[in-house]
């Protein structure tokens, strides 16, 4: 596991990514160390970031920057979707997700499955300026299961699905939530004009791959696929996301429909996604546009050829 990797030395936690680059980050306090069945789960108290989540040693949110990664993963899909009422959430364990989503007042009804319910436990407990109380919302139903298992199952239909899925990691419980089957499987369980999210992995010089073959991959599933990114200081680098559909959601994507939809959803209280936000995230490096462009970089997630990242 990627826990194995790491140290703690000093009062310094040292996430090793990949062979060839490291973060550190200065720890204050354990808040929690534990395994559930499917992760290792670190909640931290650190200098500068503040309370911290990491899960197999791999950091996932912050208190200072939490906001940038989880209104970057929602606000697009849900803007690109003309009334949005419906929404399946996959993953999502510390909350903020749900808590972005429910700030749109289109939304009825939230269905989040959450494989790990130690987690959600702990990010209860633990992250409430996470979730600020959205696990207790009238609209949201919680269920602790697979949740591609639960999307095979379910006949009901949503307007939009968001991923919010780990790392695909060797052995780890998101790799088949990356492939053109489970692609395929969510666009099933959408209602006509529905969108689809989800965080898409690193987007940094020289490790976009991943990213690349995410994007690919959507592109053998939906009509339209858009690739974007936000830095993520707690991950020391680029973090990439991806929205999809089989409408035609450019039109959505103008600054006059991003900021009417805002203003008629009450999202007026957003801390990072606005206008001009939305266009920096969508305006990618070239490096980024050619490796997805290029058929030598990456590849097709299938099932039987998984997407695994270090």
């Amino acid at each position: 596991m990627h826990l194995m990797k790491q140290m703690q030395a000093q009062n310094w936690l040292i996430d090793f990514r990949g062979g060839t680059r490291a973060n550190m980050y200065r720890v204050l306090k354990t808040v929690v160390a534990t395994k559930s069945p499917y992760q290792e789960i670190l909640i931290l108290d650190t200098i500068g970031f503040g309370r911290a989540l990491f899960l197999d040693g791999i950091p996932q949110s912050s208190a200072l920057d939490e906001h940038i990664y989880h209104e970057a993963l929602i606000h697009p899909v849900l803007v690109a979707h003309r009334q949005p009422k419906k929404v399946f959430i996959v993953g999502g364990g510390e909350g903020a997700t749900l808590r972005e989503v429910l700030r749109h007042n289109t939304v009825e009804r939230v269905v989040m499955v959450d494989i790990d319910d130690t987690l959600v436990a702990l990010a209860r407990e633990h992250l409430g300026d996470w979730h600020q109380g959205a696990f207790d919302d009238p609209r949201v139903e919680l269920v602790h299961a697979d949740a591609r298992g639960y999307l095979e199952k379910t006949s009901e239909t949503f307007d939009s699905v968001i991923v919010d899925a780990t790392d695909p990691l060797e052995g780890g419980p998101a790799a088949l939530l990356f492939t053109s089957e489970f692609f395929k499987l969510a666009k099933s369980r959408l209602n006509p004009g529905g969108t689809f999210g989800m965080q898409a992995e690193a987007t940094d010089i020289g490790v976009c791959e991943a990213h690349a073959s995410i994007i690919k991959t959507l592109k053998q599933c939906f009509k339209s696929v858009f690739s974007y990114q936000a830095m993520v200081t707690f991950f020391g680098l680029p973090w990439g996301f991806a929205v999809a559909s089989d409408e035609d959601i450019a039109a959505r994507f103008t600054p006059e429909v991003i900021a009417a939809t805002l203003r008629e959803r009450g999202c007026t209280n957003l801390k990072f996604y606005d206008v001009e936000s939305h266009q920096h995230m969508f305006a990618l490096p070239k490096y980024v546009r050619e490796a997805i462009e290029d058929p030598n970089v990456g590849m097709i997630i299938r099932d039987d050829r998984v997407l695994v990242v270090e």
